[in-house]
């Protein structure tokens, strides 16, 4: 089952995607279409607000959110659900920004600013600025290096006692055939496009890092624990969308999606033909709608803070 732990898109527009593009308008409809499922079935935005005490602090809280996707929705939710917020949402993608801004204009929404950042390279912030930082599926884009970049950025730019959010995805299953062939189609598309970057790039230090294999997921309490980071915990999600249950629908339409966009892809760097697609595709269709349907994601919710102040 495809889930949100592969590299599907490239660590900086340089590179162009690796397998889907990130400023299609289809793709930017999953993404938000996404959140919205993932908002209801893990209560977000935030609902660490009270944890942190931030409604009784006495200065606004400033909130980073990298990685804040064509809507910025996310970032507006809490500004909107919290009065003593400040919310800065960042990312690499001009396009995303105007969105977002937009998005925010039309809310009338003054917490909230959006900033063009290539965040995965530095946090072009002062250190000790934010009181929390959030990022959701990272793994899509991050290299290895990519991930220790980052992660020491966010110990410079975190207060004392200031939080670092991650949310991933580490774990799939479904009992569509058809939607394992798919993946199985995806992953073998992935390595070719992989394998095709590094040819383009020669220089050594570019090439090492796009060839660096996935973070695991054990390797990130590592890195966590290396850089200076405290009180690390993690919490454990399952999203069943097996038939009857209130994701089924729009765990289907995320697939349907997903795989719709890869098929010229699939074209290009496997054996599968176009009708041989749209009969897997078909097939998937029927077997993620059917009664007897089976599927969940596990996701992870990573906590880690910088030692210091009031926790």
């Amino acid at each position: 089952m495809f889930h949100a732990s592969h590299r599907i898109y490239a660590e900086t527009s340089a590179h162009g995607p690796l397998l889907l593009d990130p400023l299609a308008s289809a793709e930017q409809a999953r993404v938000i279409a996404q959140y919205h499922m993932l908002a209801s079935a893990l209560k977000e935005p935030l609902p660490e607000l009270e944890e942190m005490s931030i409604t009784t602090s006495t200065s606004p809280q400033i909130i980073l959110d990298l990685g804040c996707g064509p809507g910025g929705t996310w970032a507006c939710d809490v500004a909107f659900d919290d009065p003593f917020c400040l919310v800065f949402g960042v990312s690499a993608l001009a396009p995303y920004v105007r969105q977002a801004t937009t998005f925010r204009q039309m809310q009338a929404q003054e917490r909230v600013q959006f900033l063009q950042m290539d965040f995965a390279r530095e946090l072009c912030c002062p250190a000790n600025f934010s009181t929390l930082i959030n990022a959701r599926f990272l793994r899509t884009f991050l290299t290895q290096a990519g991930w220790l970049r980052l992660l020491r950025e966010c110990w410079r730019v975190l207060r004392p006692g200031g939080l670092l959010r991650l949310t991933e995805c580490i774990a799939a299953f479904s009992n569509s055939l058809a939607c394992e062939t798919l993946t199985r189609f995806y992953e073998q598309a992935l390595a070719v496009r992989t394998q095709t970057l590094l040819s383009q790039h020669k220089e050594r230090q570019e090439c090492s890092e796009l060839a660096s294999s996935p973070l695991q997921h054990t390797h990130l309490f590592e890195l966590l624990h290396d850089i200076g980071y405290c009180d690390i915990e993690e919490q454990r999600m399952m999203l069943d969308f097996s038939a009857g249950t209130l994701y089924q629908a729009s765990m289907r339409t995320n697939a349907e999606s997903f795989f719709y966009q890869l098929a010229p892809v699939f074209y290009q760097t496997t054996d599968l033909t176009q009708a041989r697609f749209e009969d897997i595709f078909e097939q998937m269709r029927a077997e993620m709608s059917a009664p007897t349907f089976k599927g969940h994601w596990t996701l992870s919710r990573v906590h880690a803070y910088k030692p210091g102040g009031v926790q």
